[in-house]
């Protein structure tokens, strides 16, 4: 019995020896070696991290909104793939070095405004505030073509040549011919071309009829595309820019004739608000009304969306009276 115990409290020694041991063995690699992901673009390594969730949240966020300048956004056709291993503690992250590898991968796209006339694109710019710029200029230079000048928000893959404000302003402005003798004015004739739901009407002012009402602003946001001819048909609204789910007010009170979706509009809601005057909200994330319905001005009526014919979220507003189109910006904005 006595030789029993003497071997198993060498036994226990030795494995106390061995754990021991272990540990020190353990202790040694964990200063040696530490554990990081190695990043693989198409099944190439292409650098490691230790922060894998921090660096694949900049990577989406740089795709979604760009550099808040100039790129607006990167389309990325393959992700990175992410395989946790242990490297020499020697071996640096380098998230900025993979940051620029995915991102160069991708296609950028640049956001310009384009200035057009009668619909074709003739000069780009850089921001929105240089595109009212220049239609403030040529209108207070009373431009006679000033009505057929408009411009829309442009994303494309390659950098467009830009054009300085007065360059544009030169190039476009018309003088206005002095008149050799009083003429008698008379009104001038309108022609209507039917275009899906609604009519869109031509003249003085794009066929200006006083509604007899005020109107209020649906939403705040940034003016994109104005109302007019483009190279791809006839633009019947008023496309005001802002995020999604951003509130939609009516913009008078009446009744609701429409509520559901409608093609190209995506989800869209007309008002009625007698007299022949409808006011119509397009590309909706979501309705809050039905037909039928009567809605007080200002009333949330629908949440701003990217539904149906549309390139990102905003809300094309039209104003129509006896079913013709007319420019909202002579009413509201």
């Amino acid at each position: 019995m006595k030789t029993l115990f003497i071997h198993l409290r060498k036994s226990i020694k030795l494995i106390i020896v061995v754990i021991i041991a272990l540990l020190l063995a353990l202790g040694i690699l964990y200063f040696l070696f530490k554990p990081m992901y190695a990043v693989k673009l198409n099944g190439q390594v292409i650098g490691y991290t230790d922060a894998k969730k921090q660096l694949n949240d900049k990577i989406q966020k740089y795709m979604k909104s760009g550099d808040g300048d100039r790129i607006a956004f990167v389309e990325v056709d393959v992700m990175p793939e992410y395989e946790i291993c242990y490297s020499k503690s020697d071996v640096k992250v380098d998230e900025e070095k993979v940051f620029d590898t995915v991102i160069a991968s991708g296609t950028p796209y640049y956001k310009n405004y384009a200035v057009m006339l009668n619909g074709e694109e003739k000069y780009y710019v850089a921001t929105y505030e240089e595109a009212e710029k220049i239609i403030a200029n040529l209108r207070e230079k009373k431009s006679t073509n000033i009505e057929s000048i408009t411009y829309s928000a442009k994303y494309s893959a390659e950098s467009l040549t830009e054009s300085t404000v007065d360059d544009v302003v030169a190039a476009l402005y018309v003088e206005p011919k002095p008149d050799p003798k009083p003429v008698v004015k008379t009104a001038p004739k309108r022609a209507t071309y039917s275009s899906g739901t609604a009519t869109y009407s031509s003249g003085t002012s794009y066929g200006y009829q006083d509604i007899g009402m005020s109107l209020a602003r649906p939403i705040s946001g940034t003016i994109t595309s104005r109302y007019g001819r483009r190279s791809s048909g006839i633009h019947k609204g008023l496309d005001i820019a802002t995020s999604t789910g951003t509130s939609i007010g009516a913009a008078a009170g009446g009744t609701v004739t429409f509520s559901g979706w409608s093609g190209s509009y995506g989800n869209f809601v007309i008002i009625d608000h007698g007299n022949g005057i409808q006011t119509a909200y397009a590309h909706c994330s979501a309705l809050y009304v039905s037909a039928g319905q009567y809605v007080s001005q200002g009333q949330s009526i629908a949440a701003v969306g990217s539904t149906g014919n549309s390139t990102g979220p905003h809300l094309h507003l039209e104003v129509r009276v006896n079913g013709v189109c007319q420019n909202p910006q002579n009413y509201v904005y």
